[in-house]
């Protein structure tokens, strides 16, 4: 239980101006929410609440309900992510109408990590939220923002995925033939192309954004065990496409390309990672 009395005292100590009038207004405003969303205890309500006004003046103007959600979403809370999940829905749609079903897909989960995940800039988007108007049309600007980065002109070098690379495929010239090495940056390519949107965020996220396992489950609001299985599919699934693709390609028997591949299965590794910092990684 959150006592909103509690919250009122904890704000008092970083919002001195609050009076007893405004305090009491605060605390029956509060009221409706005490159970909800109990993981965001009084004291961090309370700092949410004080980091978005100067004086106590400012308090009607805070949407309590819509802040205590962005809160529970930042704290990864399994019920807050779910209600965020259908937020989105309604935000891809409203500003991708045009899209395809898979490219508002894309652009949801591409929507839930900006809003959730701190960028090397700045934090999770919904940090930012200022709880003045709704949640879902802060959502709706942040998607639209998205939305035009992703559709931007971008250099020829960037739509070819691993063409541009410097050195992400420094091994291949010890392993492959420089006439091979095109089939394999285009199996890469279309391998990427295969994997499932969450399989492509879940390996943004780990591989490029250095997330692990125990950060990467309250932001599924799954348990570990399953999105260390879903990242471990995801990678599988890479790997052995990439195989399959770089057989088809070269015309040689999985085998060959097998043995090949293994001679040198850490810089592969290494190679995938390089190589997604080109082909996964959409301006946000």
């Amino acid at each position: 239980m959150r006592a909103p009395q509690s919250v009122v005292t904890a704000l008092r100590a970083l919002l001195p101006s609050l009076d007893d009038v405004a305090g009491e207004v605060l605390a029956q405003r509060l009221e409706p929410l005490a159970t909800r969303f109990e993981g965001v205890d009084a004291v961090s309500l309370a700092e949410s609440i004080a980091r978005r006004v100067k004086h106590e003046g400012e308090l009607a103007t805070i949407r309590l309900d819509d802040l205590l959600l962005a809160e529970a979403c930042l704290d990864g809370d399994p019920a807050a992510l779910r209600e965020l999940d259908a937020c989105l829905a309604v935000a891809t749609r409203s500003v991708g109408r045009r899209a395809s079903a898979h490219e508002r897909d894309e652009l949801q989960q591409q929507l839930r990590i900006r809003l959730l995940v701190a960028q090397e800039d700045s934090g999770p988007k919904l940090a930012h939220y200022a709880a003045r108007g709704p949640l879902g049309g802060y959502v709706r600007v942040v998607a639209v923002n998205l939305l035009l980065r992703v559709q931007a002109p971008r250099p020829p070098s960037s739509d070819s995925g691993l063409v541009a690379l410097p050195d992400a495929l420094d091994w291949e010239s010890g392993v492959l033939r420089v006439d091979q090495q095109v089939q394999f940056r285009e199996a890469f390519r279309k391998a990427v192309a295969l994997l499932t949107v969450r399989q492509r965020a879940l390996l943004r996220l780990n591989l490029l954004d250095g997330l692990t396992i125990d950060e990467l489950a309250p932001l599924y609001g799954a348990h570990r065990s399953s999105v260390a299985r879903w990242l471990a599919d995801a990678k599988s699934a890479l790997e052995a496409e990439t195989r399959r693709l770089t057989a088809q390609l070269l015309r040689l028997d999985p085998a060959e390309v097998d043995r090949l591949l293994s001679r040198a299965q850490q810089g592969f590794e290494l190679s995938l990672s390089r190589a997604l910092r080109e082909s996964l990684v959409t301006p946000a």
